[in-house]
């Protein structure tokens, strides 16, 4: 029978093997995997006969489903200012910077805040048709009940005289996982001219 300590140092060595046979897995699988260039979402191995139908999700490249319905959800409120659409997607604690006065706001209800400052802004300068647009993710990061993801954004809309209106950018979320939903801990906009200078 094992005391502690040997329970202990068994554990280990098992962890260790493990890895070592997980290392290994992954190296081999390597050697056959080919990315599909229609879904680079996947992995198949698409060499050897008896791994044909195995296909492995790549979750460094594509967010999870449900935390893109959040972001989404909130991107998308925007284009047709609805504060019942973000009513319930941030924590209470919740902080959005964004270019709109007065630039931050917190709490529960800081996406219904955040959606009527944008709604007043396009209002003040006549910006109407105004439509946010998702482009592909590049960055997200995900643990158990944190996430950090940024999303790019192309805004369009359209000016008095009919001339256009164009802004492009990123929001960075980071969302907390809260009685197994996920929900929006702090939202900040930035234009992509901010980092690039044009």
């Amino acid at each position: 029978m094992l005391n502690d300590n040997g329970l202990l140092t068994y554990f280990k060595i098992m962890v260790k093997r493990f890895r070592f046979l997980l290392a290994f897995s992954f190296l081999a699988a390597i050697l056959f995997v080919k990315i599909s260039p229609v879904n680079a979402s996947e992995l198949s191995f698409g060499r050897h006969a008896a791994f044909k139908s195995i296909k492995i999700p790549v979750l460094d490249t594509i967010p999870p489903a449900d935390v893109m319905d959040v972001v989404s959800a909130a991107i998308n409120a925007v284009n047709s200012f609805d504060i019942a659409a973000v009513a319930d997607l941030y924590t209470p604690n919740a902080v959005i910077a964004d270019d709109e006065a007065p630039y931050s706001w917190n709490g529960p209800t800081a996406g219904v805040q955040w959606i009527n400052a944008v709604e007043k802004a396009c209002k003040e300068n006549r910006l109407s048709k105004l439509k946010g647009v998702i482009e592909p993710i590049n960055l997200y990061q995900l643990s158990t009940d944190n996430c950090y993801i940024v999303v790019p954004v192309n805004y369009t809309g359209t000016l008095p005289g009919k001339q256009g209106f164009a802004v492009k950018g990123a929001f960075t979320f980071v969302l907390r996982r809260v009685n197994d939903k996920w929900l929006i801990k702090s939202q900040a906009w930035m234009q992509q001219k901010a980092i690039t200078g044009g």
